[in-house]
């Protein structure tokens, strides 16, 4: 942000920029910033928005600003594996014996993956780079087993009453009075959601496993350990307080059921000021990220990934996205029609502002200018990029489908999409990824109206009446006498209509009747001059 701004300007170019300047009045020799998550299922693209990306963005304009910050971005690998999700090709039976137990000691579902932990969290750790996001990965698992959660334990322990009291007074529960709040790992079953501690001694914990659960029981078996290395842990609205303690942290954003009253937000800001005796981060509650009106879940097998996303659109879309919206707006993102498009097309309309000579830009268009730089993985060309429009890719790649990414990126050139006269490799590796993903995205998530093949003779069956196939062959006259720029073509249809007496929808389905087999297709002028005007001749010729 600049720094320049008076205070009447604050309602500030990115939401980040409040954030920010919300941190300063901290005072922190350092910035902690934390995203955290349990890999029980599968990572979305909705978790990256609270646990990847604004932590990200808040980490880089703290050093923007000049501040010092870590990011850390914490696997709960130690929580309970309690679900089996869906889209996975295992037998349940081979893992039910497992439920219970901590992730990280669970069997992968795949082949060459270590645990089940580490097979969900390669969605995560294997692609971020891809995205510019280089945080600390931490293992939940292996700080409890430093021995870094040690002192909160006992912190809990001792204090086991004041948590209590605390506990019931904000969620309006009723744990009994000698409740302690600690969890330990039984040494007959591995398990810790199924124990219940019966004293401490100040030295060790005496438990039993007796606690049932509704995806495993206790195996019954009595104990008594020292609660340190791992043998015990916080259930989790005293870990996540415990982790702000132990690592400082400043800033963190979660979803934003964990806001509302009662919930684990309140309840860890009072055990970290009460019962840690640590200043609470600041936080911003983050709203979902919905996919064709649905809540991505992890447990459900249906969901977009990282991966998947690298798949089918540019990592700069992703970061534009996260950064356009603040934390606490829905974003509703339609993935299956073609408002998909409308994200690369705001992207690339930012891209243009930047790049725009002009004096003075609007307030709309200075906003665009930092989201654009947010959105960055490399450094920022020099000179504006060659942009090929995500809808172009779409239709192009259908058109020739038989042809190479180096050739259409050729005909993209010659048939006047592409305005540059000349190329440089930059370009013409942007243009050749642009048509490959929307070739991905075509494949797997673009609804049928939006595909289409263009046809090799006249479809079988098609049947038109006097006046559209008077009104197709003089478009074929029209074609033969001269070379047509789009516009000059799309007036022409509409005189071809006023000559021929035929309404335009009438015309407009005729003419794609015959090129795709459909009722509907891309805008007809530019489509045709794309395709090549003998192709059209020829398939029109024959009605």
């Amino acid at each position: 942000m600049d720094k320049n701004k008076n205070e009447s300007e604050l309602e500030y170019y990115l939401w980040v920029d409040k954030v920010i300047d919300q941190l300063k009045g901290r005072k922190a020799k350092k910035h902690v910033v934390h995203g955290m998550w349990t890999p029980s299922g599968f990572f979305h693209i909705g978790n990256s928005r609270a646990e990847l990306l604004i932590p990200a963005f808040v980490h880089q304009n703290l050093k923007i600003n000049g501040l010092k910050s870590e990011h850390n971005f914490i696997v709960d690998d130690f929580d309970d594996f309690d679900k089996i999700p869906q889209g996975l090709e295992i037998k349940k039976e081979d893992f039910e014996p497992y439920l219970g137990k901590p992730l990280v000691e669970v069997p992968s579902p795949v082949d060459d993956f270590k645990s089940w932990a580490d097979y969900f969290a390669d969605g995560v750790v294997s692609v971020i780079e891809d995205f510019v996001i280089k945080p600390n990965i931490l293992s939940s698992y292996d700080s409890y087993k430093k021995g870094l959660y040690d002192k909160t334990i006992k912190t809990v322990l001792n204090k086991s009453e004041e948590v209590r009291k605390i506990w019931n007074d904000i969620t309006k529960s009723s744990k009994p009075k000698g409740w302690i709040p600690v969890m330990i790992v039984c040494e007959n079953c591995g398990r810790s959601a199924t124990t219940k501690v019966v004293s401490w001694d100040g030295k060790e914990v005496e438990y039993i496993c007796n606690q049932h659960r509704d995806y495993v029981d206790g195996c019954k078996h009595k104990g008594k350990v020292k609660p340190e290395k791992g043998h015990a842990k916080l259930p989790w609205r005293l870990h996540w307080p415990a982790t702000w303690h132990i690592y400082g942290t400043t800033f963190e954003t979660a979803g934003k059921d964990h806001f509302a009253a009662g919930s684990s937000v309140e309840t860890g800001h009072a055990f970290c000021r009460q019962i840690f005796k640590s200043q609470e981060p600041f936080q911003t509650p983050t709203e979902f990220l919905m996919v064709d009106d649905t809540k991505l879940s992890g447990s459900s097998g249906n969901v977009i990934s990282l991966k998947d996303w690298l798949e089918f659109a540019e990592p700069e879309l992703l970061r534009f996205m996260m950064a356009s919206y603040k934390p606490k707006t829905v974003i509703n993102f339609d993935l299956h029609s073609n408002k998909f498009f409308l994200l690369a097309d705001r992207y690339e309309e930012a891209e243009r502002i930047f790049f725009e000579k002009k004096d003075k830009k609007e307030k709309r268009e200075k906003q665009l200018v930092e989201i654009y730089k947010f959105s960055q993985v490399n450094n920022i060309a020099d000179k504006m990029p060659v942009q090929l429009n995500y809808s172009i890719a779409a239709i192009i790649v259908q058109t020739f489908p038989d042809k190479s990414l180096k050739e259409l990126s050729g005909i993209l050139h010659t048939r006047g999409w592409i305005h540059r006269k000349t190329l440089s490799s930059f370009d013409k590796e942007r243009i050749e990824k642009r048509l490959e993903l929307a070739k991905n995205w075509l494949d797997k998530y673009a609804p049928e109206d939006v595909k289409f093949t263009v046809q090799e003779e006249v479809p079988k069956g098609l049947k038109l009446g006097n006046k559209e196939k008077e009104a197709l062959q003089l478009v074929v006259k029209a074609l033969k006498e001269k070379e047509w720029k789009q516009k000059q073509l799309f007036e022409e249809f509409y005189n071809i209509c006023q000559k021929v007496e035929i309404k335009n929808t009438d015309f407009f389905r005729a003419a794609y009747n015959v090129l795709l087999n459909k009722d509907r297709g891309p805008k007809l002028a530019p489509f045709i001059l794309t395709l090549g005007k003998e192709r059209v001749i020829e398939l029109f010729e024959k009605v």
